[in-house]
């Protein structure tokens, strides 16, 4: 297991949390069709790829091999894992009026090849903590009203309200509020 915190905010919001991230001597790796973009300013973040690795070099070495990029899913829990932060941005699609959640995400640790479990580097945790600071600063934990359909068998198929908190960005939350935009 690791540790994340989900959240929902545009891409000029993030840029905030990945320039703490290099405040923090972070490497941003941005996966990029199977390979890897590495850079140590923002401009490597594009508008157009939501998902980026920050890799602290005082965690420990990045072995390269170890984190599998060619379909773009979660980093392993090896090694090269206990040496990055995954973090992203919503994707905001105005033609289905959807916004995706991103999250920021470390592991634990993993075991070794000898079954030794080598847990994260307390640097990786306190550059986590750092990050989640700003993010609950940029999207600050607030109660969200949606109106469901029950599948519960008392109210079957009525619509019913469903209270809830999110950590949401203002810019986000407008677009819910005032144009119906879901949160997926």
């Amino acid at each position: 297991m690791g540790k994340q915190i989900n959240y929902w905010l545009k891409y000029e919001e993030f840029l905030q949390i990945a320039q703490t991230a290099l405040n923090c001597g972070c490497v941003i790796i941005k996966p990029d069709s199977g390979k890897r973009k590495y850079g140590q300013t923002l401009d490597i973040i594009t508008e157009n790829k939501c998902r980026y690795y920050f890799y602290l070099p005082e965690a420990g070495t990045l072995m390269s091999q170890q984190i599998p990029f060619q379909s773009e899913q979660m980093i392993g829990y090896n090694a090269a894992g206990n040496t990055v932060i995954e973090a992203g941005f919503s994707f905001i699609y105005d033609n289905k009026k959807e916004i995706t959640r991103s999250r920021l995400f470390v592991i634990s640790g993993y075991y070794n090849e000898t079954g030794e479990y080598i847990a994260r580097p307390k640097c990786l945790t306190q550059t986590y903590q750092k990050l989640v600071r700003i993010v609950k600063r940029i999207a600050p934990y607030t109660e969200i009203t949606d109106h469901i359909i029950s599948t519960q068998n008392n109210d079957y198929l009525q619509e019913r309200e469903w209270i809830h908190k999110e950590y949401i960005s203002a810019s986000c939350l407008k677009l819910k509020a005032s144009k119906n935009y879901k949160l997926v």
